[in-house]
């Protein structure tokens, strides 16, 4: 799959977005006050902050692991990791907590242990969110 141009270039709002990634714009501007990581804290225009796919891609990746109960700092620096210039691969995200300690795992294959935890597969979670907001970016340019 060809990333569409907005994966790489500012073309959300933070209402788009936290309706894009499934949460609310409250919830979304709390995350920015977090300090998530450098590269993620979208770019600001005309006094309006504005997020490219790869932002979109690693907020839905934070929204998804604390909902799951990873402490918000936590899946800040986590979701870094695997929101990068390139879509991913087809490897699962596996997330399991115990205690205080959470743990992340790539793996090739679904695990079949029999542990609690939170399996993301990055790259259907990647090409779901481009197609909704390949939408969006359809309707602001029209």
């Amino acid at each position: 799959m060809t990333l569409p141009a907005f994966w790489r270039q500012p073309s959300f709002s933070v209402v788009e977005t936290a309706d894009l990634i499934g949460v609310s714009e409250a919830t979304l501007r709390a995350w920015l006050t977090r300090a998530p990581p450098g590269d993620f804290l979208g770019v600001k225009t005309s006094g309006r902050i504005h997020f490219s796919g790869r932002h979109l891609f690693y907020y839905l990746l934070v929204a998804h692991l604390s909902a799951y109960g990873v402490p918000i700092r936590t899946a800040l620096h986590a979701a870094a990791r695997h929101a990068t210039d390139e879509l991913p691969g087809e490897e699962w995200l596996v997330v399991k907590t115990a205690g205080a300690v959470t743990n992340f795992e790539l793996a090739e294959d679904i695990p079949t242990t029999a542990a609690p935890a939170l399996i993301l597969p990055l790259r259907a979670l990647a090409v779901g969110l481009t197609g909704r907001a390949a939408v969006v970016y359809a309707t602001e340019g029209a």
